[in-house]
């Protein structure tokens, strides 16, 4: 029987074994909290600070500006609830092509006296300067954008916004979900805050991090035990949180390899699919992360492409997982100006550093002869 081939790392990656080593060494701990005074407590609490210190020490940040959370999800909803309640209402400003987990709380925060700018990307599928600046108004408070979007793979220029946050005096809060483990990155001054998910890098699900810049203040989502500096309460998951770091150290010991490894595989898949099928179209004409590729391919149905590769044992998506049950177009593609044909005729394909050049030559006849199949169905 053969084997299933996986193009769709932006939904989820696998736990790497050394991430499943880790956590597997902390279940087998005796009994523990980290808020516990005893013995066992404080050997807890102990292998808690090294994993806080351990993703500090690789995001070049300060131990206690790192927050555990469930993942990317509620880090976000954290910070721009967070900060919401923080402040009078006002203006933000973000684009149309965020993340649910983005969208979602700034929708939210309209029905209670904020407005918002849903900044369009365009073609290139990334945030202009000139339309951030365009938009700052007297009453805007935050800027709150992705780093890099999970559909496309396109990045914003992080710094240079980062710049506006500071010359204006606004937060900035960043979904650094799509760019981790993928690309190298930093968090530039000017940036308030920063979301990441675990599962995204080969770390366990349920498991993620904020990144609040000391001295920003943030009001917590839910009352509790005061954990995660009095920011998230509820007693830590450490098995999951020693996973975390395991992963976070992985993801940024090697990333340089790491991201040569998916861009040269990715540029090999690409030029093979053009040279077979050469009509069709990248999706996002900015920068991309390494992984990434969001494909048109005219005159084919995306859906029923994504179900005939599926039958012939290859994992793509149309999108974002998390929006994968809509029978929409995809709206990141639709808020780049594509049109719904185009939108709906897209496949995205996401590599991981496990991905094999012999993946793809296995994925690659297989993608192509069944394009060709349903074009001469169609």
């Amino acid at each position: 029987m053969k084997d299933r081939i996986y193009l769709d790392n932006n939904a989820t990656t696998f736990v790497s074994p050394e991430v499943y080593t880790a956590m597997l060494q902390e279940l087998q701990m005796p009994p523990s909290n980290p808020s516990s005074f005893h013995y066992y407590g404080q050997q807890a609490k102990s292998r808690l600070l090294k994993a806080r210190e351990c993703l500090a020490k690789h995001l070049g940040t300060y131990s206690q500006e790192i927050i555990f959370t469930s993942g990317g999800t509620e880090s976000m909803n954290l910070l721009i609830f967070g900060f919401a309640h923080k402040n009078s209402p006002g203006h933000i400003i973000t684009s149309n092509i965020e993340h649910a987990c983005v969208e979602s709380p700034i929708k939210e925060l309209m029905n209670h006296g904020w407005q918002a700018t849903f900044i369009k990307p365009g073609a290139a599928g990334s945030i202009s300067i000139e339309d951030i600046l365009a938009n700052i108004r007297p009453d805007t408070k935050a800027i709150i954008l992705g780093y890099a979007n999970s559909e496309t793979g396109v990045k914003n220029d992080i710094a240079a916004i980062a710049q506006i946050a500071l010359q204006h005096r606004l937060a900035f809060f960043i979904d650094a979900v799509g760019i981790f483990g993928k690309d190298y990155f930093t968090l530039p001054q000017g940036v308030t805050g920063a979301g990441f998910s675990g599962h995204k890098f080969h770390g366990p699900k349920g498991t993620g991090f904020c990144v609040l810049k000391t001295p920003y203040k943030i009001d917590p989502l839910f009352q509790g035990g005061g954990q995660e500096f009095s920011i998230r309460s509820g007693t830590e998951n450490l098995p999951g949180i020693m996973g975390l770091a395991k992963a976070v150290e992985m993801a940024c010991s090697s990333i340089h390899d790491i991201e040569s490894h998916m861009r040269s595989l990715r540029e090999y898949f690409e030029s093979e699919l053009r040279i077979h099928l050469p009509d069709i179209s990248i999706n996002g004409q900015g920068q991309r992360v390494s992984n990434v590729s969001n494909i048109s391919f005219p005159g084919v149905d995306g859906e029923t492409l994504l179900i005939q590769l599926d039958m012939n044992l290859i994992a793509a998506s149309l999108g974002s997982a998390c929006s994968s049950g809509s029978l929409e177009p995809s709206k990141v593609l639709l808020g780049m100006g594509l049109s719904r044909e185009r939108a709906k005729s897209s496949l995205r394909f996401s590599l991981s550093r496990y991905t094999t050049k012999k993946d793809l030559e296995s994925a690659l006849p297989i993608i192509i002869g069944s394009v060709k199949q349903l074009r001469s169905m169609n």
